[in-house]
């Protein structure tokens, strides 16, 4: 993910093209656009939403990723007659409902993000490892909750990028949206940047290649957000 420069971050700018993947992606989950169906082209969608192609183009690029639409030969984009997010749908009720919904959602993050920042400890480049250090100070100058849990969602997908591991990446960028996002909105409503100091604490052990050392912190940042949840939805 594109971590955005330091003014915009200041002045809370949105993030353009996060803004048009929201309104596509919401174009599909509502059935306004059915499977099958081609959507609109990329010139189109700039004109529609007065945003430049370059933003369209990543929008649609951030769409195919996730599996819910596909370009076809000379004949544009269309929406995937079965995506993945189709089939996890039934799970969203289990996240969104209930605090014991929500604990089983953290001990399925902490299966797959615990052992993912281990991978990223010993595979992440310092590229990588300088995109988490500005999506963690990204988060902690944020100034209102969206945009802290914008920095919060980038730096746990960059873990997911860094462990160079492309089944994790794509698991990931699939529940992402659907679940991770709409769990750390709520979490930050109640906690705001408190997990920028576990995130910091991370890169640190990540940039030493300590990997029990990653680990156990991220353990310890999913459990401790599960007792503060929990306490404060008393």
């Amino acid at each position: 993910m594109e971590i955005e420069n330091r003014a915009t971050q200041a002045k809370g700018k949105p993030n353009v093209s996060d803004m048009v993947y929201e309104r596509l992606r919401n174009s599909i989950y509502s059935g306004e656009w059915k499977p099958g169906e081609r959507i609109p082209s990329e010139s189109k969608i700039c004109e529609m939403m007065s945003v430049s192609r370059v933003s369209a183009r990543a929008a649609i690029s951030r769409l195919m990723g996730q599996g819910l639409v596909e370009r076809r030969q000379g004949g544009g984009t269309y929406i995937r007659t079965c995506s993945c997010p189709d089939q996890f749908e039934p799970m969203i009720p289990y996240m969104l409902s209930g605090r014991a919904d929500r604990v089983s959602m953290f001990e399925f993050r902490k299966i797959i993000e615990v052992e993912s920042i281990g991978l990223a400890a010993m595979r992440a480049d310092i590229g990588q490892i300088d995109q988490m250090q500005a999506a963690y100070e990204a988060m902690a100058m944020a100034k209102s909750d969206e945009l802290i849990s914008r920095y919060d969602m980038q730096f746990h997908h960059l873990i997911a990028v860094a462990t160079n591991n492309p089944v994790i990446l794509r698991v990931f960028e699939i529940i992402q949206d659907t679940y991770l996002r709409p769990m750390l909105d709520q979490n930050v409503a109640v906690m705001g940047a408190y997990g920028a100091v576990y995130h910091e604490k991370m890169i640190r052990a990540v940039e030493r290649r300590d990997v029990a050392q990653a680990k156990r912190l991220m353990e310890e940042h999913i459990n401790n957000t599960i007792q503060m949840t929990a306490q404060l939805n008393r």
